[in-house]
């Protein structure tokens, strides 16, 4: 048993797991309900939506577990609160109860999230290090690597590198070739690689099905952003629509390329969207800043208010 301030620092602990988990069910919830407005939203701020939601159990679990430690510290600041900032026994914390179960695999569950995260980052490196042995300077910050796929892609995190295959170089025209590396420099210039990474590992704390859906819809918007930043007077949405329809059919010919997380290629990746926001066929709308604001006020508060009832609940079947 352990008591004092460790032990309150381990409920607090497993308060946040408390509160994550609330906030993630809640965050879930939405996710499935308003999936599909996601793609009407303006691309910018539909970024900004998908970083607020992945991020928002993280938030939850910080200011809960910040507002139960105020509320035990202290009876005189925000006294209002202390009602529902309750939690039995708070100097006391056993690792054989359903707190120290419950924080273990709050914390079981994380380090396996950051650890097969950094596997898969170092894996990358590897692969990135010998692919970069392998191929041959093509353009500025582009390397051409010898292979028949007709495939191109961004990667790396502080040191960005393009790379297109020499089966996509003698396939597409001039202007279609510059369309891909125009694309693929765009990637470079947004970091989307590393972003995605960052993102990804927010998203994996989801269920599979909707951490799945929330990487299709970041990799939609980053995509988006990058059809869109190749657009010039010779460039223009139809040519670079025909250029991807073209490069789909290409690469309907070879085994399809197995989605990264740490690289932003230039492929089939939601297509059919893609080709409509560079036609202009998607009537696009700003997000409703109020709405967001109160759904993510509403997650905060309902994580603070049933960390009591939950508290409650589970002890009228476990001991602590």
């Amino acid at each position: 048993m352990i008591e004092g301030i460790l032990a309150v620092v381990l409920n607090v602990m497993t308060i946040a797991v408390i509160a994550f988990c609330i906030a993630n069910v809640s965050v879930s919830l939405i996710i499935s309900l308003l999936a599909q407005k996601f793609l009407a939203m303006q691309v910018q701020p539909r970024k900004l939506v998908l970083w607020l939601l992945v991020t928002t159990p993280w938030l939850a679990s910080v200011c809960v577990a910040l507002l139960f430690l105020n509320g035990y510290l202290s009876s005189s600041v925000l006294e209002t609160e202390i009602e529902y900032v309750h939690w039995h026994h708070m100097t006391v914390f056993k690792w054989l109860s359903w707190h120290g179960i419950t924080l273990m695999i709050g914390v079981t569950f994380s380090s396996y999230i950051i650890v097969k995260k950094m596997i898969q980052l170092n894996k990358h490196q590897h692969d990135l290090k010998s692919l970069t042995a392998l191929s041959i300077h093509f353009d500025v910050k582009v390397q051409e690597i010898e292979m028949p796929e007709v495939i191109a892609f961004t990667t790396g995190f502080s040191k960005k590198m393009c790379f297109i295959s020499s089966g996509m170089i003698q396939e597409l025209t001039h202007d279609e070739l510059t369309v891909v590396i125009k694309h693929e420099k765009e990637h470079a210039k947004n970091s989307d690689p590393l972003k995605k990474w960052v993102f990804s590992i927010f998203a994996d704390f989801f269920i599979p099905s909707l951490a799945n859906r929330l990487k299709l819809h970041m990799t939609l918007a980053m995509e988006q952003l990058a059809d869109d930043g190749v657009i010039d007077d010779e460039l223009t949405s139809p040519f670079i629509a025909s250029t991807l329809i073209k490069v789909a059919r290409l690469n309907a010919s070879y085994s399809p390329i197995k989605s990264n997380d740490l690289v932003a290629n230039f492929g089939a990746d939601v297509l059919e969207q893609r080709i409509y926001f560079l036609l202009g066929q998607l009537d696009l709308k700003p997000v409703n800043k109020g709405i967001t604001g109160v759904l993510m006020l509403l997650i905060l508060c309902m994580s603070l208010s049933s960390i009591d009832a939950i508290h409650h609940l589970i002890e009228t079947v476990f001991n602590h």
